[in-house]
């Protein structure tokens, strides 16, 4: 009886880990095309307003963007707290409850809390390491060129022209 129970919470998990990863697998794409955007804005902006406004620009663009994000998340974390308390409110009327009690119940821990997020790594670990090892076993020629542009391009300079000294100014 127990086992069907566990098979089922089990595939539950899986279920859910599976689409979190199909979420993030469509995101990434959107992240990129995010940069790529910015950095053409920030182009753009550069050669309108200068180096200095025109980065700015786009760093306030950011910024506001981040603040309605968090308005955002704000307003829906009080909609589903105060979903909880109004749905703690009808349980204590049929059970008479003390307060005391109702209040660590809407308390809620914070998302990032040790041990909720240390349960979420170790129980999706063996589940996201293997398909992780597997698409980067599909792919490691891609993936060694990757690295191996981030060494090239993260390299210092080595061989920078010379600056040759202004021969206009000199008299003759």
């Amino acid at each position: 009886m127990f086992a069907a129970l566990f098979k089922r919470a089990e595939q539950t998990v899986d279920s859910a880990i599976g689409d979190l990863g199909n979420r993030i697998v469509i995101a990434i794409p959107f992240l990129i095309a995010l940069g790529f955007g910015a950095t053409s804005l920030t182009l753009y902006l550069d050669r309108i307003y200068g180096s200095e406004l025109g980065t700015l620009m786009v760093a306030g663009g950011f910024c506001l963007l981040g603040f309605i994000v968090a308005l955002v998340v704000r307003i829906r974390r009080r909609q589903a707290e105060s979903r909880q308390q109004a749905a703690a409110a009808d349980s204590t009327l049929a059970s008479d409850a003390p307060k005391e009690e109702l209040a660590g119940v809407n308390g809620s821990p914070s998302m990032f809390d040790d041990e909720t997020v240390m349960a979420m790594v170790t129980s999706a670990a063996p589940i996201v390491l293997p398909a992780v090892l597997r698409t980067g076993m599909k792919n490691w020629p891609i993936l060694l060129a990757a690295a191996a542009g981030l060494y090239v391009v993260s390299r210092p300079g080595g061989a920078t022209a010379e600056v040759q000294p202004d021969t206009s100014s000199q008299t003759s």
